[in-house]
């Protein structure tokens, strides 16, 4: 048959990793998720480099862009099955970064439209999600269906993550919709229900939910045991009448705390809407009518729940500041409820009932890096993600609405990322650093976000209450770990500038290397975040911090190679000229005429920069509008 590509396709970076024309026609789907919130471009870079073997036929990027890396006549290295690569166009989600890698709504609406395209040029009617591995690989699909698979089914990985994993149904049913195909019988519902615990007793039904906290905990490090009490308190054994209708646990409403939270596993969409009481705080209830939150599974719920926990705001402050790290289960609670998660007076001593009645305790578990999480819980590509969001963040001139990006902004040398290790964790460094030089809190802040507290001090090969701050201890620290390279950099290494190796002044983390040039994201740079791009020879680099990511048996997209296309750069910027005889030109490439002029030596102000003919970093455009020249040639200052 004819193969066709994508008409929603708007950036193409085709890899040479794939196995040529495929041995079977297309008849499967297979969504991933990228473990980063991630551009088209970025993915196009890992996807490059042969040493990296993996690829995938397109891409959706964090703003539901699409990219094409092996076009669909070809069978993609994506899913660890040489059998389903043959049938399927495989397509990587840009997601969060943990479980359950959340899309945005934008990247699951670009997903269903892909979807839909797919099928119509491939003559496909339905698209079937049959729910269960052995069911799905012994199907023949008919010639009008399309079926979905997932990664998780050949290779011990996440992929595509319980968030979509949850909604494959709904997916097929949507794009069998938009293609006017009948309906599917009802997919089979994924993920632990709340009715499955009707007409269990009340011990059975903490045997058969315990695991599922006790999972949860080694992953947020919430008590197992205080959100089982909650659980037990709150949804009667998971037998009230939110549990049974929307799989809500906890009585979690559809707006809490500003819904700002990181890691939410809430679609942002599904509600479920009921009559509620509340304690007016003297015992005395009222009722109103709420909306609640519905998930596809209890998992979903309970994950949302302690991720609310950790993450949930009262202003510039934690809601439950001293939750995470609290090691006694009766402290948790009262923390809990001072926080005013509850109106009840007698929270406290009901939760506490509940867990000497039951022993809950024996539900606990140390939480534990790397356990229950997939291969890929420790990449350069999970830090990149988490820089690339805070990009355009602007430093402010007191301390006041620090986490609005852009409003208050100045020279104060105020930011989000002081207040919070002054605040969340106070025993980083070894005092408060607000209002103080924050480049290297910046790249502190990104690993601490990206891979939690104790991993985020090993990979920068940092002690508790660190000397401070300070680009030049940063840089010690790698140099005392045999970590630190004076040369080939790598995504993911904090790079670090300045005289001499006593006196490192600025630093920032690499997003991408090509031949001649490092791209960086950086916090203080002139007061604010934002991508940088200089030459690999510059005098002022003093040398890379390399952190020990975790490399063997990692998710294929999810780490970028050390080979990454040209992005564009801030602009105006400074370059320098040290050749007499650069060519200016009529437009950004060589295949435009030459304008007949050079630059000579010296330094000039660059406005403009696209990729063209010609030139590896690209074309700049000249602020005196003499034309175009070629980056290639230029040190960036």
């Amino acid at each position: 048959m004819a193969y066709t590509n994508s008409s929603m396709v708007v950036y193409t970076k085709l890899s040479p990793n794939h196995s040529g024309q495929r041995t079977h026609g297309i008849d499967r789907i297979t969504p991933h998720c990228v473990v980063g919130q991630c551009s088209v471009e970025t993915l196009g870079s890992i996807f490059e480099p042969t040493s990296r073997q993996a690829s995938s036929n397109y891409g959706i990027g964090a703003d539901g862009r699409v990219g094409m890396y092996v076009e669909e006549k070809n069978r993609s290295w994506c899913s660890s099955s040489n059998a389903n690569d043959q049938r399927a166009v495989t397509i990587e989600c840009a997601s969060d970064t943990t479980e359950p890698y959340a899309f945005r709504d934008v990247v699951y609406q670009t997903l269903i439209k892909l979807c839909v395209d797919i099928c119509k040029r491939n003559g496909k009617k339905k698209l079937l999600w049959l729910g269960d591995k052995d069911t799905t690989l012994a199907y023949t699909p008919k010639a009008d269906e399309m079926v979905l698979t997932v990664h998780r089914w050949f290779a011990n990985k996440s992929c595509p993550g319980n968030w979509m994993y949850a909604r494959m149904g709904d997916l097929a049913s949507k794009v069998t919709a938009e293609l006017g195909g009948a309906a599917q019988e009802p997919a089979q519902v994924t993920g632990t229900q709340a009715t499955a615990l009707v007409g269990l007793s009340e011990a059975d039904v903490i045997k058969k939910v315990g695991s599922l906290f006790t999972s949860d905990m080694k992953k947020s490090g919430v008590f197992a045991s205080v959100s089982l009490a909650q659980f037990i308190l709150e949804s009667g054994y998971g037998k009230s009448e939110l549990a049974q209708n929307a799989n809500n646990l906890f009585g979690m409403k559809k707006s809490l705390s500003g819904n700002n939270w990181y890691g939410s596993t809430w679609d942002g969409q599904s509600v479920y809407t009921k009559n509620t009481q509340e304690d007016d705080g003297t015992g005395k209830l009222y009722t109103i009518t709420a909306d609640f939150r519905k998930y596809p599974c209890i998992e979903d719920s309970i994950a949302d729940h302690s991720a609310y926990l950790l993450g949930a705001m009262n202003g510039n402050k934690l809601r439950y500041d001293g939750l995470k790290g609290c090691n006694d289960y009766k402290m948790a609670i009262q923390i809990i409820k001072d926080g005013g998660y509850a109106t009840s007076t007698t929270y406290v001593s009901s939760l506490c009932s509940i867990i000497e009645k039951w022993n809950l305790t024996q539900y606990d578990a140390v939480p534990s890096d790397g356990e229950d999480k997939p291969a890929s819980a420790c990449t350069a590509a999970m830090v990149i993600a988490v820089a690339v969001e805070q990009i355009d963040y602007k430093e402010k001139r007191s301390n006041s609405q620090l986490d609005d990006k852009s409003a208050n902004a100045g020279s104060g040398n105020y930011t989000k990322y002081a207040r919070d290790f002054d605040q969340k964790y106070p025993k980083w460094y070894n005092g408060k650093k607000n209002g103080f030089a924050w480049c290297d809190m910046f790249v502190d802040w990104c690993f601490l976000t990206a891979f939690g507290y104790e991993k985020a001090l090993s990979l920068l090969c940092q002690p508790e209450r660190s000397a401070g701050a300070g680009c030049t201890y940063s840089l010690r620290y790698f140099k005392n770990k045999g970590q630190f390279h004076t040369k080939d950099p790598q995504p993911g290494d904090q790079i670090f500038f300045g005289t001499s190796l006593d006196n490192s002044t600025h630093t920032g983390i690499v997003e991408s290397v090509d031949k001649k040039q490092v791209q960086t994201i950086e916090g203080n740079t002139s007061d604010q975040v934002a991508r940088r791009t200089y030459s690999l020879t510059n005098s002022r680099i003093l040398g890379y911090g390399r952190p020990a990511y975790d490399a063997a048996g990692a998710v294929a997209p999810v780490t970028p190679a050390t080979s990454v296309a040209p992005q564009t750069p801030d602009v105006p910027f400074l370059v320098k000229i040290s050749i007499r005889d650069l060519n200016i030109r009529k437009g950004p490439g060589t295949n435009y005429s030459r304008t007949g002029s050079y630059t000579g030596i010296g330094v000039f102000t660059i406005v403009d920069v696209q990729s063209g003919q010609g030139s590896d970093t690209g074309w700049g455009k000249l602020k005196s509008g003499a034309g175009w020249i070629s980056l290639d040639y230029c040190t960036r200052i």
